[in-house]
């Protein structure tokens, strides 16, 4: 975590950045930078919302979506990043599935009904499938995302104050005596 930190932008240089600049005053919220659990919660489920949902323009969208959310805008824009080109593929097609079972789409149409023209064919038959899959899995994604990270930090909380009242026991116990009873 420590060496992703140092490699992410803090927030001075970004404020310090010309196209910036006109919106510096509301990037200069600490709520949007600070890693906590509530503002990382909602930057993951802001972001993979943004970047399911849309093919191009994610993390501006999620940057966007971040501040009006007061969520951790590099955690939202970096979210977007499930959406790349080794992921892109297997992930609409996945959406087409969940779409075509959804609204119905694929199937064998009967014999004899009238052809369709071609982009009636690809609006119906693939891009209508393939939004409500997206729309779907981007909600879906997104509230796992927001719960996982909630579940995730208390869990790293409780493991960490477990270890510091392990470490104060063993701090406070006499230790062993050479007289022992055998």
């Amino acid at each position: 975590m420590r060496w992703i930190a140092s490699k992410l932008p803090d927030r001075e240089r970004l404020l310090a950045n010309h196209w910036l600049r006109p919106f510096a005053h509301r990037l200069s919220n600490p709520s949007l930078w600070h890693l906590n659990r509530r503002s990382a919660a909602r930057g993951l489920a802001l972001g993979l919302f943004a970047g399911l949902i849309l093919p191009l323009g994610q993390i501006v969208v999620a940057a966007l979506l971040a501040l009006s959310a007061r969520a951790n805008v590099l955690v939202a824009a970096g979210a977007t990043l499930v959406t790349n080109p080794l992921t892109f593929p297997p992930i609409y097609f996945l959406a087409y599935r969940l779409g075509c079972s959804l609204t119905g789409a694929g199937r064998v149409h009967s014999v004899g009904s009238p052809p369709r023209p071609l982009m009636s064919t690809w609006l119906f038959d693939i891009a209508a499938p393939t939004a409500a899959g997206l729309l779907l899995l981007a909600f879906v994604a997104s509230g796992l995302g927001y719960a996982l990270v909630h579940v995730g930090w208390r869990w790293r909380v409780g493991r960490r104050w477990q270890q510091r009242q392990r470490r104060r026991r063993l701090l406070k116990s006499p230790p062993f005596s050479s007289t022992a009873v055998s």
